[in-house]
C-alpha cells in the first residue's frame, strides 16, 4: 500500500488545508500506535516536521529507514512521509514542538505527563486524543491532566468520529478540538485541517471530553444488542435513548447539550456503535457470544470498560443514577452484577414514563 504522495504536501493536494496553507512548524506525536500514526500522517500532509515517539527502538528504526510502522499492525504496509521521524526519546520528540499530540491510552496519561513534564514546553499546545475518564481518581481526564502538569499549560482535546485506518486512507473525516481558550483550539485546527481532515473548534472542553468518553460503554451496549441477534427496532430504540442519557449526564457535569448533538457526541456514538473497527462494539458482541471479559481485554484496550464505572460514579454524584438505565445496564454487565440475558427484562419492565420530562 502506498501512502505518501509528495503532491499531498502542496496547496491543492489531498492534505492541503481547506482555507489557507498553515505555517510550517514542528508537531510532536506521543504514541506510535494506530491513532498516533494517523495523526502523524495528518500533520505531515500539511508539510509540518513531525517527530513521533515510540517506546521500542526497533519500531523507530523501521519508521526512519523504511517509512513503515510495524507497531500499527492493521496498516503496517502504509508508506509514511519522510517528514515523519521516529524517536524513542520523549525529550527529543518534544524539543521545539509547538503542538504536542498525545495519543496514548487515557489511564496511563497522567503518570506519563508527570514522568516527562521536564520535556514538555510550557508554551506548547498539549492536545490529547484518548477518549476515557480517569479510573484511578474517578474524575475527568482533563482534571487529572491539569493536576499532573501542576502549572499553566495550553490544553486541548481532539475528539470525534475518526477511525485511524480511514484517516490514513484519506476518507473525508471531521472532528472537533476543544479548549477553554479558543485560540489554543484554533492553533490545532489551522495546523492540521486539510481536504481530507476537517477540524471544528469548541470551547466546551467538558462536553467534548464527556461525549468522546461516555459513548464508549454505550457502544458496548450496542455491540451486545448486535451480538444477541436483535433487530433494528432494538438498536434504534437503544441508540436514541443512549443519546438522551449521554446528553443528560453531560449537561449535569457542566457540558453543553449542543455539543452532544455534534461530532464528539452523537457522531462518535454512531461510529463506535456501527463501525467494524470499533473495539467497544466488538467487546459487546463477544460478551453476547459468551466470551469472558478478561480474555477480551487481553486482546485489546477497550476504554468503555473502565469508563462505565466512572460514568456511574458521576451519575450518582449528580443524582441521576435512576435516570440513566442504559449506562447502569452496561456498567452492571461489565462488573458482573447483571447477566446479559437479564438486560431485556430489566430495561423493558421499568415503570412507564414520558419520553421527555417537562422542565
Amino acid at each position: 500500500m502506498s501512502g505518501y504522495d509528495a503532491s499531498e504536501s502542496s496547496a491543492g493536494g489531498m492534505g492541503a488545508p481547506s482555507s489557507a496553507t498553515p505555517e510550517r512548524t514542528k508537531v510532536a506525536v506521543l504514541g506510535a500506535g494506530a491513532f498516533g500514526t494517523a495523526m502523524a500522517v495528518v500533520a505531515a500532509r500539511n508539510s509540518h516536521n513531525v517527530s513521533i515517539y515510540a517506546r521500542k527502538a526497533e519500531v523507530c528504526a523501521k519508521i526512519n529507514s523504511e517509512h513503515k510502522n510495524p507497531n500499527a499492525k492493521t496498516f503496517e504496509a502504509f508508506e509514511l512521509s519522510p517528514l515523519i521521524v521516529a524517536t524513542d526519546s520523549v525529550e527529543e520528540a518534544c524539543k521545539g514542538a509547538t503542538i504536542i499530540l498525545h495519543c496514548l491510552p487515557a489511564q496511563t496519561t497522567p503518570e506519563f505527563i508527570q514522568d516527562n513534564l521536564a520535556f514538555i514546553s510550557p508554551d506548547a499546545v498539549f492536545c490529547w486524543t484518548s477518549k476515557g475518564l480517569y479510573l484511578k481518581k474517578q474524575c475527568l481526564l482533563s482534571e487529572a491532566i491539569q493536576e499532573s502538569f501542576g502549572r499553566p499549560q495550553p490544553l486541548s482535546i481532539l475528539s470525534g468520529p475518526s477511525f485511524a485506518k480511514q484517516i490514513l486512507e484519506g476518507h473525508p473525516t471531521a472532528v472537533v478540538v476543544a479548549s477553554r481558550l479558543l485560540y489554543n483550539a484554533v492553533t490545532v485546527q489551522r495546523a492540521l485541517s486539510g481536504i481530507s481532515f476537517r477540524i471544528y473548534t469548541s470551547q466546551d472542553l467538558i462536553g467534548v471530553e464527556l461525549g468522546g468518553a461516555l459513548k464508549n460503554p454505550l457502544a458496548i451496549g450496542a455491540g451486545l444488542i448486535e451480538g444477541k441477534g436483535m433487530g433494528i427496532n432494538t438498536m434504534a430504540f437503544f441508540l436514541t435513548r443512549a443519546c438522551r442519557e449521554l446528553q443528560q449526564l453531560c449537561v449535569a457535569m457542566g457540558g453543553r447539550a449542543e455539543t452532544i448533538n455534534g461530532l464528539s457526541g452523537i457522531g462518535d456514538l454512531m461510529l463506535t456503535a456501527f463501525g467494524d473497527l470499533s473495539r467497544n462494539r466488538t467487546c459487546g458482541i463477544r460478551i453476547a457470544k459468551g466470551d469472558k471479559l478478561e480474555d477480551i481485554l487481553a486482546d485489546n484496550t477497550v476504554e468503555g470498560v473502565p469508563t462505565a464505572e466512572v460514568a456511574m460514579h458521576f451519575a450518582k454524584r449528580c443524582g441521576l443514577e435512576k435516570d440513566l438505565p442504559l449506562f447502569a445496564m452496561a456498567a452492571g454487565i461489565l462488573n458482573g452484577t447483571v447477566k446479559p440475558e437479564e438486560a431485556q427484562n430489566l430495561l423493558m419492565s421499568r415503570p412507564l414514563s414520558m419520553e421527555m420530562k417537562l422542565t
